[in-house]
């Protein structure tokens, strides 16, 4: 492992821009619109490789991949003056070294990790690591996914990717772990990219956009858990950056971009979707105003030639009914019972407002002996559900007082259709996010479609905080040391609770739900659905401790032949769903906190001083960034007025 903490970091970076960087070097775009678009052209060419190697059943991927790799630094080798350049631009030097801290931060949190958790989210990052396997080791695709999906359920884009680069340093989970942290990490640069459009008078700041995003709970449980939400995030925003400059200048190069991108968004999952939608239709609104049809044609067409290539090869191997019916918006309204436009309206409703202030939405199916663990999940359904206190507990309000301030003041001509494209924007995503979610929720959706919108949120809040008044900004900050004191922290600590020899917190299934065994039910310290997330950590080595446990005759004959059954099915799982890879690692899956748990020098003391270290320098920080008062402002400076032309 530690040789591969070496090389696994040189991957990512290496393939991660090089080949995309040959393909946008070229292009007349400001250096950091090429640093971005040249990470997204690289996972679209990651994804196109890896996908070529499942579907052409190569056997072993390591060798074609280290190939790969090497190439993708030996450009970078051959293009180091160009990369140099925009390097040491201060444009992209300083978003930049944004993210490398944003990353190291959110890697502190992974090493205390031991067990992903909260609210009822259980097995998501279960799922995703068996989809990277699924292509990795060449699953045949009638191979259900874990539980009860099939593989077109979710597009592959993120999967293969990261089954790309854990075929060089091997198979095990906690590589995958720092592969989707880096993945969920790069929509920050785009962020970035969009700041400047959204600050007033295009003045935005590094330091607030990475407090922001770093100290925000919906973005540090997104990024830690390796799903593919934040993926999307990356891909959108930078579509909106190059579709808004693209429509403003009339650039088809640009608006071709934006739509290749919101076309990797949809490959990467298919909450993308609403965005995708709104982007075409503002498009083609405007091209017929400006009787052009040519550019639709042109934006079009690559990023349907790039969808493509999942969709018919999905639709050749499982049929149109299974490719476009099988994911969750689709089963999921086939089930739901009532009207379906009564359902809309109730996950809009209880999207905006939180669950405290209601009384359908009941927490009893979070019970658990623990106070804390209780606490954090009633507040984690609060930061990751809801769509304005997504943004913070000050951030969310404070951005709906934004947002009204700025469009009740639509009478500068210049950015009249802006304001307008962003109102019509933020509607359309609002209600139609929630309307393709299949499943009525209690708590809201705004963790299923809405993230990149919530990210926008943030950059713009970010964004505007140079030219918030003082109490406006003062009060952001304490808002987000509120937000990791009672959204995060207790966030943490309960993720990394697992057993240890001195303590058992986790007990197996036999244990836990035979009641007639000779020990009475033990209550759940924390929720059902933590459990149900440690018990798929430790699948087959608790199913193989459970039967030995019921060979000792301490059961009653009955409940022994019950969970006998129930727990040789478990481990048929292995096999069923993962083709051995349980057995091939102890029976359990390996966090990167247990592995830095196990150290010596301190376990997981070192990664908590980071955490506490790198939350104090922000709040320091954002302290120092508070405008200073209107009086001691430097007043703006006059345009210079044009000379007269003579007659």
């Amino acid at each position: 492992m530690p040789a591969t903490v070496v090389l696994l970091p040189v991957l990512l970076a290496g393939c991660s821009f090089g080949p995309g960087f040959l393909l946008v070097r070229r292009l007349p775009w400001n250096p950091l619109e090429k640093f971005c678009a040249a990470i997204g052209a690289s996972l679209i060419v990651l994804y196109l490789v890896a996908g070529s190697l499942y579907i052409l059943h190569v056997g072993d991927w390591r060798i074609p991949c280290l190939a790969v790799s090497a190439v993708s630094l030996g450009l970078m080798l051959a293009m180091h003056r160009d990369i140099r350049r925009i390097v040491s631009s201060r444009s992209v030097r300083r978003p930049l070294l944004g993210f490398l801290f944003l990353f190291a931060w959110m890697l502190s949190i992974d090493a205390i990790i031991r067990v992903l958790s909260g609210g009822g989210w259980a097995n998501d990052w279960l799922e995703h690591f068996q989809r990277v396997l699924f292509f990795l080791r060449g699953f045949p695709p009638s191979t259900p996914v874990w539980e009860h999906y099939i593989l077109p359920a979710r597009p592959p884009l993120a999967n293969l990717v990261g089954a790309f680069f854990l075929a060089q340093v091997g198979e095990r989970f906690e590589y995958h772990q720092v592969i989707f942290l880096f993945l969920n990490s790069l929509f920050f640069l785009p962020c970035c990219l969009m700041a400047p459009l959204l600050a007033p008078r295009g003045r935005w700041r590094i330091v607030p956009v990475a407090a922001l995003i770093a100290l925000c709970p919906m973005v540090i449980a997104n990024v830690t858990s390796p799903i593919t939400k934040l993926v999307v995030a990356f891909y959108v925003v930078l579509a909106l950056r190059f579709y808004i400059t693209g429509w403003r200048r009339q650039d088809t190069v640009r608006t071709t971009a934006a739509f290749l991108c919101l076309a990797g968004a949809m490959l990467a999952h298919y909450s993308a979707g609403p965005y995708l939608a709104f982007v075409a239709i503002h498009f083609t609104v405007v091209q017929i105003r400006r009787r052009r049809i040519r550019p639709l044609f042109a934006a079009a067409l690559p990023a349907a030639a790039l969808l493509a290539t999942w969709f018919c090869w999905s639709i050749a191997t499982y049929g149109v009914g299974r490719t476009f019916g099988s994911n969750t918006t689709v089963t999921a309204t086939k089930q739901a019972e009532g009207s379906n436009l009564a359902k809309i309206s109730a996950n809009f409703f209880d999207t905006i407002v939180p669950h405290p202030f209601r009384d359908d939405a009941s927490m009893e199916i979070f019970a658990q002996a623990s106070a804390l663990g209780y606490f954090r999940d009633y507040v984690f359904l609060i930061n990751q559900t809801n769509l304005i206190f997504a943004m913070g507990v000050v951030g969310g309000p404070l951005a709906l007082l934004l947002l009204f301030r700025n469009f009740r003041r639509l009478h500068d001509p210049g950015r009249r259709s802006l304001r307008f494209f962003w109102l019509g924007f933020i509607t359309f995503v609002a209600i139609v996010g929630v309307a393709v979610h299949g499943e009525r929720d209690l708590f809201g959706v705004a963790h299923v479609t809405l993230q990149s919108l919530i990210v926008l949120g943030l950059t713009w809040l970010a964004a505007s905080f140079p030219s918030m008044p003082r109490v406006a900004a003062g009060l952001l900050v304490l808002g987000c040391t509120l937000d990791f004191a009672i959204g995060m922290a207790p966030e943490i600590w309960a993720e990394h609770i697992d057993n240890t020899p001195q303590q058992t917190v986790f007990y197996d299934p036999v244990t836990q739900f035979a009641t007639n065994g000779p020990n009475p039910r033990p209550e759940f310290y924390l929720s059902r659905s933590t459990w149900s997330n440690w018990f798929g950590k430790h699948l087959l080595a608790v199913c193989t401790d459970g039967l030995k446990k019921l060979q000792s005759g301490d059961f009653p004959t009955r409940v022994a032949a019950s969970y006998r059954a129930q727990l040789q099915d478990c481990q048929m799982q292995d096999i069923r769903y993962w083709r051995g890879w349980y057995a091939r690692h102890d029976g359990s899956i390996t966090y990167l906190g247990d592995w830095v748990a196990t150290q010596p020098l301190g376990g997981a003391a070192l990664p908590i001083f980071l955490v506490i270290a790198g939350f104090s320098a922000m709040i320091v920080a954002l302290f120092q960034a508070i405008p200073p008062p209107l009086r001691t402002r430097p007043a703006p400076a006059k345009p210079r007025a044009k000379p007269k032309r003579r007659k």
